[in-house]
């Protein structure tokens, strides 16, 4: 009968501790979705540092990751962690490109787009784009002399123009011609960056998913502003965003006539 009892108070005992167990996890996942649900609210743009590094990877096409580290002033070990929360919440991509991490904003511009503009991030870049967009069907020797840039700076700079679809590259026997590409195109024609009705609209939903309550207060191809509620703050916040046109120095070609339109006047009379 001792041992009955015994026994008997076994199963309560481990009934007891079973029901413990359950209306302890039932808590646990009631704090958890508590805390996700402030941390999904702090995980898009409610967060001021993260606002400002989204505004920041909208405004500067291009951005590599140790740039991000001075532009914003941030320990590193702190950047790359609000760009993963960025990253998982969908809101920022990233890839490899040219040894660097370079990061942008989805939906505002494309992979293609980034990498064309951090390829146009130096001086050299830009002088070699900016001679084949006033001498169409040059040649890489024509550049190296006019620019004063050795030929082998110069081949490395097309390579990498020819590889995001900036320049066309045409052979012809042992020569090759350089022309403009349609990336290239639209660079010039601003069209690579502006905010479009389609940003606009994912950008909303990612705010409406976060329980930001956001507003469109105004909206054009070169600047939006978004008003969501920040109850942290006892405020509204903003997001805004501005977009400046993408500039460099196109060369003024001297009343002589160039070299190669000396070739192709050549060419025409023969």
């Amino acid at each position: 009968m001792y041992g009955g009892q015994l026994h008997q108070n076994s199963i309560e005992l481990t009934e007891a501790k079973q029901l413990y167990r359950r209306f302890s996890l039932f808590f646990e996942e009631r704090r958890e979705d508590h805390a996700m649900g402030r941390q999904k609210r702090m995980a898009l743009l409610l967060h001021p540092f993260r606002r400002e590094l989204y505004q920041v990877l909208c405004e500067n096409p291009g951005t590599y990751l140790l740039e991000l580290v001075d532009i914003l002033s941030s320990p590193l070990g702190t950047l790359t962690w609000h760009l993963r929360i960025l990253e998982r919440e969908g809101l920022v991509k990233s890839i490899k490109f040219a040894g660097k991490r370079l990061y942008y904003p989805r939906m505002l511009r494309s992979q293609e787009a980034e990498m064309a503009y951090l390829t146009m991030r130096s001086d050299t870049a830009q002088k070699v784009f900016a001679y084949v967009v006033n001498n169409q069907g040059c040649y890489q020797e024509q550049m190296a002399e006019s620019l004063g840039v050795h030929h082998d700076t110069v081949r490395w700079h097309i390579s990498r123009m020819e590889d995001v679809g900036l320049i066309k590259v045409v052979r012809e026997g042992r020569k090759k011609r350089h022309y403009l590409d349609k990336l290239g195109d639209l660079l010039l024609k601003g069209s690579l960056n502006t905010i479009t009705e389609a940003y606009v609209m994912f950008l909303m939903e990612k705010l409406e998913d976060g329980c930001l309550n956001p507003e469109i207060r105004e909206s054009t191809p070169e600047h939006v502003t978004i008003r969501i509620d920040c109850p942290e703050r006892g405020k509204d916040c903003f997001v805004v965003i501005n977009l400046r046109d993408w500039e460099f120095q196109l060369f003024e070609d001297d009343d002589t006539e160039t070299s190669i339109e000396k070739e192709q006047a050549a060419t025409s009379g023969n």
